[in-house]
């Protein structure tokens, strides 16, 4: 591992702990402000991003160019390290891993593995720590590889917002574009489901989203009490009341399964994210094992 440098993107919700307990490498997604562009966690802190999103007409993302990309995996070979694991949010959501892997196949280097985690934000985040534990335990990449399909498929996210225009606006509205037409009077609970936002259900009511995504992410963990992991997550700080009533709801029956060992995280999610759900979004990821994967 030591010669080994980790990469995630910004579209993977990534924590400063996380940062920090892996030495990861963050590769920002670009996000643009009206007509001025910033990388995100490099230029652009959260603080900043939220302070001024109010404030501007526009706001999306944009990848970075190939070329920047092989100058970044260029300078971390340059630091001494022999490989690089690049990890990613859904491919079908961004162009970013064809650029990564342009960019590598313009090196010509064999030591850069491109893993896709086939969703986004906080679900990107449950399939990369899994793979950084594991890694950490002292499986090869390529063993990780292998049980990738059993990692993602043990991932439960959802998240709500009150309407889908950035999703749409943006081209990430995948296969909930059926509801464009009938937000008026429901509220969306979506998911991702082989790299697409998908709807889960159709509800009236915010207080009836919190009871439904907390029984969700319950009935998830039903019968995986293996490294269980939850996420909580949440937009414009106004959002994180609503976030804690619905936390809350899920820990009273979530305490029920009487599984002793889990760790919740929490955290503003990142620019890049907002950028592609819009500002007033609540989120919930859940991620636990029916078998345990060692």
């Amino acid at each position: 591992m030591n010669k080994t440098k980790i990469i995630a993107d910004t579209g993977c919700s990534l924590t400063q702990e996380i940062i920090d307990k892996y030495n990861l490498s963050v590769m920002g997604m670009k996000i643009v402000l009206d007509e001025k562009t910033y990388t995100d966690y490099e230029e652009l802190s959260k603080g900043e991003f939220y302070s001024k999103i109010e404030n501007v007409d526009e706001f999306h993302t944009a990848q970075p160019a190939v070329g920047e990309i092989q100058k970044y995996y260029e300078k971390i070979f340059e630091e001494g390290y022999e490989n690089i694991i690049d990890i990613h949010f859904s491919s079908k959501m961004s162009g970013l891993i064809d650029s990564c892997q342009m960019a590598k196949n313009t090196m010509n280097n064999g030591n850069i593995k491109i893993i896709d985690t086939e969703t986004v934000s906080i679900g990107s985040y449950m399939v990369l720590i899994r793979i950084l534990e594991l890694l950490d335990s002292g499986k090869s990449i390529e063993e990780i590889e292998e049980l990738l399909p059993r990692i993602k498929e043990n991932v439960g996210f959802q998240f709500s917002v009150p309407n889908i225009k950035y999703l749409i606006k943006n081209g990430r509205v995948g296969k909930a574009e059926g509801l464009a037409g009938t937000l008026l009077n429901i509220k969306p609970i979506l998911s991702v489901d082989e790299g697409q936002i998908y709807p889960l259900a159709k509800i009236r009511g915010m207080k009836k989203v919190f009871t439904a995504m907390a029984k969700n992410a319950v009935e998830f963990l039903k019968d995986r009490p293996y490294n269980i992991k939850i996420y909580k997550t949440w937009g414009l700080d106004h959002n994180k009341p609503d976030m804690d009533k619905m936390f809350d709801e899920f820990m009273r029956s979530f305490e029920k399964l009487e599984y002793d060992n889990y760790k919740i995280i929490e955290d503003q999610l990142p620019p890049t994210i907002i950028c592609h759900s819009g500002p007033e979004v609540i989120g919930l990821a859940v991620y636990g094992e029916k078998e345990e994967i060692k």
